[in-house]
């Protein structure tokens, strides 16, 4: 069921956000119910109980906290940066239980980490540098641990994809809040990134969870 509640949900926000983006009330319990739904159908599941299900199921409480508090006006996002960082940290735990280290799978997300906030950071303004690079070091370490997970391929490849959708999404925001740089569509791509991200992760660990 959630395989098709899930999309439908996603669509309907990206719907509302299109038309009634100054509807502020539906705007914003639009946006964070997907993620409630998957909270609710991993509390059904009673995936809370298993070895890394308490980290995954955190994240995503995290994350529908964080899409609330980004619904705000600019001013609260640093809490809602900080939200996510926790989501963020939860992810990285939640994929490390029971799993080996795999150093070498944290370089191409290194690399990645490392060149964008040198392009990225003459950019944001000085009060924010050290969250936005405590929120990289977060993301960087959760697409790591997404690759170094010793589980099925096809598990293994999810959780990857989700990190890096993940990652992309929240590229697009800094780009958008701290650059001119905008994509046609720019926070439909926001959101569909992000909300293909969280799918992928959740799907991923069902079997660890």
């Amino acid at each position: 069921m959630i395989y098709i509640v899930y999309p439908i949900l996603c669509l309907f926000h990206l719907f509302v956000a299109n038309q009634w983006p100054d509807l502020f009330l539906l705007h914003l319990g639009s946006k964070i119910l997907p993620i409630l739904v998957l909270v609710w159908d991993f509390s059904a599941d009673a995936r809370w109980q298993g070895r890394s299900g308490m980290w995954i199921g955190c994240g995503l409480v995290f994350s529908a906290i964080g899409d609330a508090i980004l619904g705000f006006p600019p001013e609260y996002f640093v809490f809602g940066l900080g939200s996510f960082l926790l989501a963020q940290l939860s992810y990285a735990w939640g994929f490390s239980v029971g799993n080996p280290v795999q150093l070498i799978r944290l370089l191409p997300f290194l690399v990645f980490g490392g060149g964008f906030s040198y392009w990225l950071f003459p950019s944001v303004p000085e009060a924010l540098r050290i969250p936005v690079a405590i929120y990289i070091i977060a993301i960087v370490a959760m697409g790591w641990r997404a690759a170094s997970r010793a589980c099925e391929k096809f598990d293994l490849w999810l959780g990857i994809a989700g990190a890096i959708f993940f990652i992309l999404s929240d590229s697009l925001i800094a780009l958008g809040r701290f650059t001119e740089i905008r994509l046609p569509s720019h926070g439909a791509w926001i959101m569909s990134t992000y909300y293909l991200a969280q799918f992928l992760i959740y799907v991923s660990t069902e079997e660890e969870s």
